[in-house]
């Protein structure tokens, strides 16, 4: 098995079992952003303009240690759902101000960092306590969107994958 990195082409994957939300507009986006008091990075709206979140055609990241974690997906940009739940998610969970969650499943979250400066680090968290005292333990991926998707991956399929048809 091989690595196969994520270079531009199709970032979604087709057909998709997360149902992207409604197409994007300008005023969506404008919502969104007033709703988190930040400006999303144009890498990653390009990215939902072209689809408004989904599976992921590369769902495997890579970790500066060459250890890796799943993203499946990314949320929606929506104001009542997706990334526009990022602030009750931080609080409920808690988990730092300053971030916009783009994916998680409660025990790990992808999400943009804010914290530091205005064009947001990639980081991903991981909690290495329980819902009642969490600890999150950060992970650093990348110093930008665009930066992060070139560490996205997918598994290139061996000889013998190739022959029994079971690869990613």
């Amino acid at each position: 098995m091989s690595l196969d990195f994520y270079q531009g082409g199709s970032f979604w994957k087709v057909p998709s079992e997360y149902k992207p939300g409604v197409p994007l507009t300008d005023q969506r986006i404008t919502e969104v952003e007033q709703l988190l008091g930040v400006s999303l990075p144009k890498a990653y709206l390009r990215y939902m303009l072209e689809q408004n979140g989904g599976e992921l055609a590369y769902r495997y990241v890579l970790f500066e240690d060459g250890e890796a974690a799943i993203i499946p997906y990314l949320y929606e940009m929506d104001t009542a759902s997706g990334v526009g739940m990022s602030p009750l998610f931080l609080e409920q969970f808690g988990l730092p101000a300053g971030l916009v969650l783009l994916t998680g499943d409660f025990d790990s979250w992808l999400a943009l960092d804010y914290r530091q400066q205005t064009e947001p680090e990639v980081i991903y968290l991981t909690n290495e306590g329980d819902l009642v005292s969490a600890q999150w333990k950060e992970y650093r991926l990348a110093p930008n969107f665009e930066e992060f998707t070139a560490k996205l991956f997918r598994r290139s399929p061996s000889k013998e994958e190739k022959k029994g048809g079971t690869a990613e």
